[in-house]
């Protein structure tokens, strides 16, 4: 007996059960088929079946186990073991959204499955800021809305449907089929412009088609609450002390601590609402973002004019005449909400008047290849990229003397202070 995948043979297998291990598989749909040969040399072909080889759907079924266990646990309140179980499980179901990624080709039900395991990633963030501050029970209404979103998933990778035992599951714990994730928009309450200040008063304000809960809580004199009207805020994975609580707007105390730049603002409740959005917290503290969400490895960096990924050439387009030397782009933060515009000469005017304040004056990027030979690149524009509050963009010119430098580290220096180092390919 002879099996296949596609074209390739898989292995033989010449005594009954028939069976041959196959390792080392890369993720894929794979068409398997059997080819049997008997004694007289006639020779029979098994119709092809798909097998699916997925590291998510394992990584779906193994986080599903992990999140049940802790739900029906007695979870301790404010017990360290649990606390670090459930930090746990949020960075495992954030690399398992990573490995979705890198393989949701594969599934019919991309779309979908994307939203619900998106979810699970909000309310593990969720219930880890929340184990961390409050009782038990507003942890567990979360593992089980976790709980029933992994199942979704787990439902779609397999058959690209959910099954009604899954829906009924979900209904018990408030899990909504019909989840739109939000965006909601913070700002500081007592003052003007967009930065948040740690250990102030912010506020979040929503739409009432995606209204944060049906309910509406004030906090008693003197008490403290990280959930209200069974609603609760991380900022930056902490969790923020609530002061009232609406359908379209929450009042709190942003979390002391938190650095500067763009934070992730998740907001769950026990009714399903789940919201995600983005903070910027006032300060300076310049980060180079990465390709992948990571802070170490590939910046994300594009070339400014065609806004292409990849290495990059140091001789680029004539769309500034004469001056045919590359422009890339850098996404960063930290460096708007923490330096103030000295210098206006060099702003830029946009549609209808409006002006993009161009802090290039206070920063300088520094360019450090293999052989350890540092350029310092100019800085055409550093500020705000206009499209989600707190993302910084850094535009740079190529010089070239990196012309063929291959991996080229960068770090952008902001009033001093110094960014992480990331990296770009110049070719």
């Amino acid at each position: 007996m002879k099996f296949y995948a596609g074209s390739q043979l898989i292995g033989t297998s010449n005594a009954a059960p028939f069976n041959v291990v196959w390792s080392n598989v890369a993720a894929g749909n794979y068409p398997v088929k059997a080819t049997a040969v008997d004694n007289h040399g006639l020779t029979a072909t098994s119709t092809a079946i798909t097998v699916k080889i997925s590291k998510a759907l394992k990584s779906v079924r193994n986080n599903r186990q992990g999140g049940t266990n802790l739900a029906n646990s007695a979870f301790p309140d404010n017990g360290q073991a649990a606390n670090t179980s459930l930090d746990a499980l949020a960075v495992n179901i954030e690399e398992t959204y990573n490995d979705f990624n890198d393989e949701r080709s594969m599934f019919e039900s991309e779309s979908p499955i994307n939203k619900y395991l998106l979810a699970a990633v909000l309310l593990a963030r969720s219930s880890a800021a929340l184990g961390s501050q409050t009782s038990s029970s507003g942890v567990k209404d979360r593992l089980d809305k976790l709980d029933a979103y992994l199942g979704f998933c787990e439902d779609l990778m397999v058959s690209d449907s959910i099954s009604q035992q899954s829906l009924d599951e979900a209904n018990l714990v408030n899990a909504r089929t019909d989840l739109v994730i939000a965006q909601p928009i913070t700002n500081p309450l007592t003052r003007a412009g967009f930065k948040i200040y740690p250990n102030e008063t912010a506020e979040i304000d929503t739409t009432p088609a995606s209204p944060f809960t049906t309910q509406t809580g004030f906090l008693a004199n003197g008490a403290t609450a990280y959930e209200l009207a069974n609603v609760s805020v991380t900022i930056g994975g902490r969790p923020a002390q609530l002061l009232l609580v609406s359908p379209t707007q929450i009042a709190f105390i942003v979390p002391n601590g938190l650095p500067a730049g763009m934070e992730d603002v998740v907001v769950t409740s026990r009714e399903g609402y789940i919201l995600n959005g983005i903070a910027a917290v006032s300060g300076l503290n310049p980060v180079i973002l990465g390709r992948l969400g990571d802070g170490s490895g590939d910046a994300a960096a594009l070339d400014a004019v065609g806004y292409q990924s990849g290495a990059f050439s140091t001789n680029g387009s004539s769309f500034f005449g004469a001056d045919t030397r590359t422009r890339v782009s850098i996404w960063a933060s930290g460096i708007s909400t923490g330096v103030t515009n000295t210098v206006t000469s060099n702003d830029i005017i946009m549609g209808f008047g409006q002006i993009r304040e161009n802090l290039a004056e206070w920063v300088t990027v520094e360019a450090r290849t293999s052989d350890g030979s540092v350029y310092f690149l100019p800085v055409e524009f550093a500020g705000a990229q206009g499209t989600l509050v707190g993302l910084d963009q850094v535009n740079v010119v190529l010089v070239p003397q990196l012309r063929g430098a291959g991996a080229v580290q960068l770090t952008i220096v902001v009033a001093g202070v110094r960014s992480n180092p990331m990296t770009i390919t110049v070719q």
